[in-house]
Order: C-alpha cells, then sequence, then structure tokens
C-alpha cells in the first residue's frame, strides 16, 4: 500500500523537472553587449566624464589659440588639426587605462565575471569600447578644427587650405587609436589606475630620452613615440620595421600579456 510519506519526498523533484524543461535555454551575452555596456561604465562615472570634458575644453582653447596667432600664408586644416589634436592624443589614452582598471580599483569584479565568466572576452570589449569613445572623442576635435579654420577665413584675410584633409584624419585617428590601446594595456597589466598611468607616460617617454643617448640610431626600433609620429605623417621613411617593432613592443606585447593576466587574477 502506497502512502502519503512515500510519494512526498519524490513531488518536489518531480515539479523541479517540469518547470526546468518549461524555462527557455539561457542566452549568452552578445559582444555587442558587452562593447556597449562598457561604454556606458565609460562615460557613467564622474571621473570618465570630466575627462571627456576636459578634453573638449583644452581642443577648444587650442582651436582658440591657433586663431589669435595665425601664421603668414592660408590657415591650413592641418594647423588647426594638430593645436586640438594634442589634448586628445595626452588624455584619451587615461580613459583605455581606467576601462581596463576599473574593476580592480573600484571591486567590481566579482559582480561582472559572475555576470561574465569568460573574462577575456570582457577585456576584450572593454579595448573596443576604448577604440569607440576615442573615435568620437576625435571626432568632435575634428569638427572643432574645421570649424576653426573656416572661421579664420571668415574673419581674418587669410585663406583656408583643406590640403590633404583625408590623410591628415586617417594618421590622426589611428594614432589615437593606437595610443587608447596602449593605454589600455598598460591598464591590463597592472591593473591599479594610478600606477599604470604613470607607467604609461613615464616608461615610454624615458626610452625616448635615454634611449638615443644609449643606443644611438638603434634606439628607433623602441621609440614608440616616433612610431606614431611617422603614422601620423603618413610617411615611414623607410623604417617599417622600426615602427613596427616598436608597435610590437609597447602595444601589442602589453595587450597579450595584459589579457592573459586579467584572465588569471583573483577575484576578491
Amino acid at each position: 500500500m502506497t502512502t502519503v510519506t512515500d510519494i512526498a519526498p519524490s513531488a518536489p523533484a518531480k515539479h523541479r523537472a517540469e518547470v526546468a524543461t518549461a524555462l527557455p535555454p539561457a542566452r549568452g551575452q552578445s559582444f555587442l553587449k558587452l562593447v556597449t555596456l562598457e561604454l556606458r561604465k565609460s562615460v557613467n562615472t564622474r571621473s570618465g566624464r570630466v575627462l571627456l570634458a576636459a578634453i573638449l575644453l583644452l581642443a577648444a582653447i587650442a582651436i582658440g589659440w591657433q586663431l589669435t596667432h595665425l601664421p603668414q600664408g592660408p590657415a591650413g586644416f592641418d594647423g588647426f588639426l594638430g593645436a586640438a589634436s594634442t589634448s586628445v592624443m595626452l588624455l584619451l589614452p587615461v580613459i583605455g587605462v581606467m576601462a581596463m582598471t576599473s574593476e580592480w580599483t573600484q571591486r567590481t569584479a566579482l559582480t561582472t565575471f559572475t555576470l561574465s565568466p569568460r573574462r577575456v572576452r570582457v577585456q576584450l570589449a572593454k579595448f573596443v569600447s576604448a577604440i569607440v569613445l576615442s573615435v568620437v572623442a576625435m571626432t568632435a576635435v575634428v569638427v572643432l578644427a574645421f570649424a576653426g579654420t573656416a572661421l579664420a577665413g571668415a574673419v581674418t584675410d587669410h585663406t583656408t587650405s583643406y590640403a590633404g584633409v583625408g590623410g591628415q584624419l586617417a594618421g590622426a585617428y589611428l594614432t589615437v587609436a593606437l595610443n587608447v590601446v596602449m593605454g589600455a594595456a598598460f591598464g591590463a597589466v597592472i591593473a591599479q589606475t594610478a600606477v599604470a598611468i604613470l607607467v604609461y607616460f613615464i616608461a615610454p617617454t624615458a626610452w625616448s630620452l635615454a634611449g638615443p643617448a644609449l643606443f644611438k640610431d638603434n634606439a628607433n626600433w623602441l621609440d614608440v613615440f616616433g612610431a606614431f609620429g611617422r603614422i601620423a605623417e603618413r610617411d615611414l621613411h623607410g623604417m617599417l620595421p622600426e615602427t613596427l617593432t616598436a608597435i610590437g613592443v609597447w602595444i601589442v606585447l602589453p595587450t597579450i600579456v595584459g589579457l592573459w593576466a586579467s584572465s588569471r587574477r583573483e577575484v576578491k
């Protein structure tokens, strides 16, 4: 004879099995969704917004300075773009650093990697979001440069020149993207915002100053700023191997090491 106590233990298990089969299969997060989330993280913090505002403010000040100190001859777009993009080159890489270190310095890594356990995928999304943000910021600076050039032609007796604008923009965007990826790579390796920013600014600068004195022309093989300059000018001056080596050592290698370290770093 079957009793109530005989069937009671099996009822909850049967109910759970029915519920499990009724639920739809779990769907993973798309890479585009991860990139969107990382973009929101970058701009939804006070530090991120202040940094972006500072970049645009400094670019506007540089445009104003250029307008009041025009050289002889036509007012060239390249002069306004060079003046306005200085702040971008200096400050945008900090956004890349902060994107990679925020999970560890703000102690949100446990939440992030619980919801998205594939860490390398999350880190790659951070890289992409930093590049996207740099492109957006650079586009705003380019608009300011165009406006400054047009204003120079309208309010002064200078003619305007937009010669080679396509190549200038390509070089500027590529250089900014490489700077941001370099900053993000340092952040992925070090995982501490202040230390990563310090190393990012000091290490390549120290090499560019000390390298030529110690190794003469061979220092070009590790001079990443020289490589950036040649890329921005769209002229490698016959130094393609040196340029690729500098990019590989200062950008590609830290990126690989940073992804590896992030995938194995202890989450607290």
